[in-house]
């Protein structure tokens, strides 16, 4: 199988829960015999780097630089004053072909447009060249259905990776084939408010960049800071365990947000406390997975799939998730379901009351001071992890998706 990713997102990110997941999809293809490329512009989640050839650099990733093709050139009408249009990237990247176009725009702008132009034309590009049998993409860019409408003119099966709700609306899936969901809970959502058929397959994890040592785990972990993750209601536990437990200590570990906004939060000062401490994202989970005991997971979203949670599991750490969405799923019987109150919602701006955080205290307390029953939970995360997530189990699950697909079946009930 040909199989080309085409993205309007940075294949490159590391701070994207989507293209991390992508990086591994791909090099699993690619390792089981499959042909795969990858388009992608070099658009971040969080603050772009300032240059894309440091970032590549940084990264390890020798890669070419190409000026904008004549052939762009000769067909497109640009303004003036956009200059020759963008450069491009070519670059392997742990054995799959990867192209990037260096697109720097703000979105709705000549100069966005222009790009995309430049992108468009890369991937008519690699129809006619690579003549993938398959095109995968995700996300919501308005270009994205001109790459679906593009990909299936030119005899490709489209498929759609559906990766958290907002598509609630039948358009974004013309010119699609397949779907596939990060979870069956996800599915199952979307089956129920638009009758959309997919496959849930949970985000695909490379257990070498999540397996930690575990002679150093020491804290109670919480990642990305941000009200959606649960912020209000870890600072609320954060000033608890200060108060009564400052020998229990907390890591919070930047995402695309910034750990400094705890300090935001009006009535707290965590400067009080010094057994919390904050640490920047890292590329590898396992780095902060070295260091953490117990994982916190107070989302108020209805999550699609908690990746962090999962990886957790494969750690053998205890993960004490909310009730929202998937995250009960994705831990299954290896976490710590604690459930918030329904007042407790992605918009409350208010510092929960003790009373409600009470139950995360009570646990994290427990599992920090009853030896066994620590040795019992991490068990149980570890068998969990082993049972749902092992890796050949997983890359055989996504190998017999893509093998399958053959654009026969109904993308919607009725």
């Amino acid at each position: 199988m040909r199989l080309l990713l085409a993205i309007h997102n940075a294949y490159t990110d590391h701070t994207s829960g989507a293209a991390h997941s992508m990086r591994i999809l791909m090099q699993w293809l690619a390792q089981a015999g499959h042909d795969v490329r990858v388009l992608s512009t070099a658009r971040f989640d969080a603050k772009a780097p300032s240059k894309l050839a440091q970032h590549l650099a940084d990264h390890e990733i020798s890669a070419k630089r190409h000026p904008p093709s004549k052939g762009f050139l000769r067909m497109a009408r640009r303004p003036s004053n956009l200059g020759p249009g963008r450069a491009t990237f070519e670059f392997v990247f742990r054995g799959v072909p990867v192209t990037m176009l260096a697109t720097s725009a703000p979105p709705n702008t000549p100069a966005d447009r222009f790009e995309t132009d430049q992108f468009l034309f890369l991937l008519d590009h690699e129809l006619r060249n690579f003549r993938p049998d398959v095109l995968l993409t995700y996300g919501g860019h308005p270009v994205l259905q001109e790459v679906k409408r593009r990909a299936t003119e030119a005899g490709a099966l489209v498929v759609f990776s559906l990766r958290n709700r907002g598509y609630e609306d039948r358009r974004y899936f013309q010119h699609v084939d397949s779907v596939f969901t990060t979870s069956p809970f996800l599915s199952r959502y979307y089956r129920e408010q638009i009758g959309l058929v997919s496959e849930g397959i949970e985000s695909p994890i490379d257990w070498d960049e999540v397996e930690a040592p575990d002679d150093m785990r020491r804290f109670v972990t919480f990642v990305n800071p941000s009200p959606a993750k649960g912020s209000y209601v870890f600072a609320r536990l954060a000033e608890m365990l200060g108060s009564a437990r400052p020998d229990i200590p907390m890591l919070v570990i930047q995402s695309a947000t910034s750990a400094a906004g705890l300090n935001g939060i009006p009535g707290l000062d965590f400067t009080k406390y010094p057994h919390i401490m904050a640490a920047p994202a890292t590329p590898r989970p396992a780095d902060f997975f070295a260091l953490t005991r117990i994982l916190l997971a107070p989302s108020t979203v209805n999550e699609s799939f908690g990746r962090v949670s999962a990886e957790a599991l494969i750690n053998g750490i205890p993960p004490i998730v909310s009730e929202r969405g998937g995250l009960p799923e994705t831990v299954g019987g290896g976490g710590i379901v604690v459930p918030l109150p329904a007042h407790i919602t992605p918009e409350t701006r208010d510092l929960p009351a003790a009373e409600d955080v009470r139950p995360w205290f009570d646990v994290v307390c427990a599992l920090w001071d009853d030896a066994e029953y620590y040795r019992a939970a991490s068990a149980r995360a570890r068998a969990e992890a082993v049972a749902r997530y092992d890796e050949a189990v997983m890359r055989r699950r996504y190998l017999d998706y893509f093998e399958s697909v053959d654009g026969r079946e109904p993308l919607f009930d009725g």
